[in-house]
């Protein structure tokens, strides 16, 4: 695990997107390297770290920046489109660090002294949580798909709650727990994409976590005054993740770009980029990628307004960005099989930028957040019914 990075000056939202460009020109050509060794390099987090990237949804009252999407979305997708390991851990690793926002107040000061750290994990209720006399609880469990948690000063883990006095079923609490006292088992991550992620496992046999370290989510309550922290959790956390997918798309058109100007395909007398068929593909991936990006700033954009206003989004906002960053995720995903197809035999290899794409987006697609599910959540809403919890 990194130490955290400490920093007396705050990087800005144009400073980090600078410092974000900077890197990006240097991570295509450690594509393979991060996919092999199946994790960030050290140097890959440091840099993260200094470029503020983990800061954008922090809270300010910490030493975030609580950027609008628009920042947030170009960050990411930049990243991406360098590489996808790179960017799916810039997403998770700055969703996670908005906990900061929705733990209590002096839990949150207790987790960021520095607002340098970095936390990391998943809501899924792999644990279980058992009230202490002292208020903490005792945690144990195992959790999956802890992106980037070997890099994280604290992970966060969904435990069941058993909560008799009420008499109803258990319920969830997102738990905060230090990095060091958990185990992480290194085998667990063999994915058909996303490789440098280390989306490993991570256990615990019993580690203590104080009350305000921890986050009741039926009842969510987040101190800071920021317009984003009017945006409920699932609807401030889920959006973002579709930038990854929508980089990834864009690193494919480029990719198939530069070799349809040099390729000439087996028993043709034409370059690939003169092909009808070819041009006709791109020109479809491009439109994809951009009406998936444009739609969801909009939406995403829409919750932020609303918050800025002083209001609670609406559920027909949060079902619009739902929806909205689930489409960009299958166009993204289309995009880039699009690109893949138009590549020919050329991008059969493994080690071939195209092939790696392919694999990172139909990886990406799984995820519960920006997945096929989104559709049913969102129309459900869209219908005037019920919410879905999940939404």
């Amino acid at each position: 695990m990194c130490n955290a990075v400490s920093s007396a000056v705050v990087p800005q939202a144009d400073a980090v997107m600078a410092a974000v460009t900077d890197l990006a020109e240097q991570l295509p050509a450690r594509g393979l390297e991060i996919e092999r060794a199946g994790r960030l390099p050290v140097d890959v987090v440091a840099a993260l770290h200094r470029a503020g990237v983990f800061r954008l949804w922090m809270p300010r009252e910490l030493g975030g920046l609580e950027a609008e999407p628009p920042v947030v979305l170009r960050v990411l997708e930049t990243l991406a489109e360098a590489d996808g390991s790179t960017g799916w851990c810039a997403a998770t690793g700055m969703a996670s660090n908005s906990v900061g926002g929705f733990v209590a107040e002096d839990g949150a000061r207790q987790l960021y002294p520095t607002g340098s750290e970095l936390a990391g994990g998943a809501l899924m209720p792999g644990g279980r949580a058992t009230p202490q006399p002292d208020g903490s609880y005792l945690v144990q469990g195992r959790w999956s798909f802890g992106s980037g948690v070997q890099h994280c000063d604290w992970v966060v883990g969904g435990a069941m709650l058993a909560n008799p006095a009420a008499g109803g079923p258990p319920l969830v609490r997102a738990v905060v727990m230090p990095a060091a006292e958990l185990e992480f088992v290194d085998d667990s991550w063999d994915a058909l994409g996303l490789r440098g992620t280390a989306s490993v496992d991570y256990r615990t046999a019993g580690v203590r976590v104080p009350v305000e370290h921890s986050i009741a989510l039926e009842r969510i309550s987040p101190w800071p005054t920021g317009p984003m922290w009017r945006i409920p959790l699932m609807s401030l956390i889920f959006p973002v993740l579709a930038a990854v997918p929508l980089g990834l798309a864009r690193r494919a058109i480029g990719e198939l770009a530069a070799l349809a100007v040099t390729k000439t395909p087996f028993r043709s007398g034409r370059l690939l980029a003169e092909r009808e068929v070819l041009q006709a593909d791109l020109a479809r991936a491009t439109a994809l990628v951009e009406a998936g990006h444009h739609l969801l700033q909009l939406s995403m954009q829409a919750l932020w307004d609303a918050g800025a206003a002083g209001a609670v989004p609406s559920v027909r906002q949060r079902a619009q960005a739902r929806l909205a960053a689930v489409h960009a995720t299958a166009g993204a995903a289309e995009a880039v099989q699009l690109c893949y197809r138009g590549a020919g035999t050329t991008a059969l290899p493994r080690s071939h930028p195209l092939q790696r794409v392919l694999r990172d987006v139909n990886t990406a697609t799984q995820h519960y957040g920006i997945s096929a599910v989104g559709y049913e959540m969102a129309g459900r809403a869209l219908l005037g019914m019920e919410p879905d919890p999940g939404l």
